[in-house]
């Protein structure tokens, strides 16, 4: 069967499994839709990998955003590093904050390199090409309006950026002005891209340093629901770890990474919010498995470091589909992104994918910030 029939005729297979599962319920948060939290899940500086963000004022006023980065690398509390694998001891999760705050004129967008940040330059370069002398320039990096100074991240950096529309004062508001995407590029030029996920901010919103993602009124939020709730499912379609890529053929594979963080964050003190998320997997026969992870702060993982049982040896079908909710009585939302690597040879094809969202979650997920200048 060639490449492009059996692509195909795994797209149909997914598609029975998504009516199988009944209709998706329209999503709270968004990745379309302008919002007044952005959340960019996954942002990655290694040495092997930068993360470029785009972000985009909707509106025709000026917009002011206080921005988070969360750096989630695990230290060892032994000898060696978390990150390639040589740690003698326990890798211990982090949460490492640098907070930078950022301006955008009517219908601006804006963009930087995490790793190298953005520096406030009245003289930066223009990108343009004049078709009448052939005189261009290509050197884009820093063209345009500056929204304020973006410092780098470290090196390295795993973790996640969120960025807050506030009032010139720093008071939060639900302007719903923002939008945002990500595109993790490694060194050979490969690219993944992804739509940050946009909080919708609600007229009930009171400007303090509480905000109040669904639910209904309670002593700390007093308002009630000040944001749109986080969705109580994730839905991802992906194929079974291990299967061979439509793409590349028999001899190939197929690895799907996930990246998953809390919908409840603390700025203010700084502490890693823990989530308990459960599995619930679906293969082509309509056979159903479970498994469950631990999210501290942030996570990325392949799929077969949660259970073997993402393997295609396990599953026996190439096309499966995941249905993830934090475990009963947790009291916090998740969110998330997926990357999707095709295998064959050494060589590596990659894309990114948001992950469908269903319903919302009953109680109150809280992200608090620090008071504005």
């Amino acid at each position: 069967m060639s490449g492009v029939k059996r692509f195909v005729r795994c797209l149909g297979l997914l598609l029975v499994l998504i009516q199988a599962g009944g209709a998706v319920a329209h999503a709270e948060t968004s990745t379309e839709r302008s919002g007044s939290v952005l959340v960019f899940p996954k942002v990655i500086f290694d040495g092997s990998r930068d993360t470029f963000i785009q972000i985009t004022n909707t509106s025709n006023s000026m917009v002011h955003a206080h921005c988070f980065y969360v750096s989630a690398v695990p230290e060892c509390n032994g000898v060696g590093s978390c990150l390639d694998d040589t740690c003698v001891g326990e890798c211990i999760p982090s949460w490492v904050e640098v907070d930078f705050e950022i301006w955008l004129t009517k219908q601006q967008p804006t963009s930087w390199s995490a790793g190298f940040g953005r520096l406030s330059d009245p003289n930066d370069s223009v990108c343009f090409r004049n078709f009448q002398t052939g005189n261009e320039n290509y050197d884009c990096y820093g063209a345009g309006l500056d929204p304020g100074r973006v410092p780098p991240v470290s090196d390295p950096f795993v973790g996640e950026l969120k960025c807050i529309e506030v009032d010139p004062s720093g008071a939060p508001i639900s302007g719903n002005h923002l939008k945002g995407e990500a595109t993790i590029v490694g060194t050979t030029g490969d690219a993944s891209k992804y739509n940050a996920i946009g909080v919708i901010g609600l007229d009930a919103n009171n400007g303090d340093t509480t905000l109040c993602l669904g639910g209904g009124v309670s002593d700390r939020c007093p308002s009630g629901a000040e944001y749109n709730g986080c969705a109580e499912t994730l839905i991802l379609d992906h194929f079974a770890q291990g299967a061979d890529s439509p793409l590349f053929g028999s001899t190939s594979s197929v690895t799907t990474e996930l990246t998953l963080v809390p919908c409840s964050q603390d700025f203010e003190t700084q502490n890693p919010s823990r989530v308990v998320v459960q599995f619930l997997i679906t293969n082509e026969y309509e056979q159903s498995f479970s498994a469950s992870t631990t999210v501290d702060c942030w996570a990325n993982f392949e799929l077969n470091d949660v259970n073997l049982i993402f393997d295609l040896s396990r599953l026996s079908t190439r096309a499966v589909q995941t249905r993830m909710r934090p475990a009963s009585g947790t009291p916090i939302g998740i969110l998330g992104v997926s990357e999707e690597y095709h295998s064959l040879s050494g060589q590596t094809a990659r894309a990114a994918f948001n992950i469908q969202q269903e319903g919302e979650r009953a109680g109150t997920d809280y992200i608090v910030i620090p008071e504005g200048p």
